[in-house]
């Protein structure tokens, strides 16, 4: 006998009630905003309002130092902020920087974070005294896959002596792993998390 349409729909909700809240519990773990090194690159913006990445404007604010910084919601929404510097050892006043900004959705399994950004949004700008032209920007929106995901307790901080710290570990599918990153900020430090833009084909930067 099949079962009646009202429980079969209970148990249908019931299920989603559960993977959600299973969801939530995997989320929670992540949820913050982590930024690796003295915490200059930062998502979101400051107390005085200045963001790393200014999505309306599509301005960036260079940090005084490079370093990386990844905020999670619970509800599956990240954001990203990355500066980087590039060396060329063929001459060595040819070095290059690059700042990444971009935000979307996420999943988490407990074990890789999977990262789905809104095209549109994000962008890249790059500089160099060698590059032409010497400072560049240009829409950006790749996917990203966090791997190897742990969150650790660490005791001993170079940047800050005396206090303990919640890690987030991530590492690239080639086992390279990225700057660990401190937990600065929960709930997260973020832009609005919803989709700002949308992209357009052959649009400048």
């Amino acid at each position: 006998m099949r079962p009646p349409m009202l429980w079969l729909i209970a148990t249908l909700l019931l299920g989603h009630v559960m993977a959600d809240l299973a969801t939530e519990k995997r989320n929670s773990k992540i949820e913050g905003t982590w930024s690796s090194g003295a915490g200059n690159v930062m998502t979101g913006q400051n107390e005085k309002g200045v963001a790393f990445f200014n999505p309306m404007r599509r301005h960036f604010t260079v940090p005084p130092t490079a370093g990386y910084s990844y905020s999670f919601t619970k509800d599956g929404h990240f954001e990203m902020a990355q500066f980087t510097y590039q060396t060329n050892p063929k001459d060595v006043h040819c070095f290059s920087a690059s700042l990444v900004w971009q935000h979307g959705t996420y999943k988490y399994d407990g074990t890789n974070i999977y990262m789905s950004p809104y095209k549109g949004d994000g962008a890249i700008q790059t500089m160099g005294e060698c590059l032409d032209p010497q400072v560049q920007m240009d829409y950006y929106a790749e996917k990203e896959v966090g791997a190897n995901v742990t969150v650790y307790v660490d005791n001993d901080i170079v940047f800050y002596p005396d206090e303990s710290m919640y890690v987030l570990q991530m590492h690239q599918f080639n086992g390279k792993p990225l700057p660990k990153m401190y937990l600065r900020y929960r709930p997260p430090r973020m832009m609005p998390t919803r989709s700002i833009f949308k992209q357009v084909i052959g649009a400048p930067g």
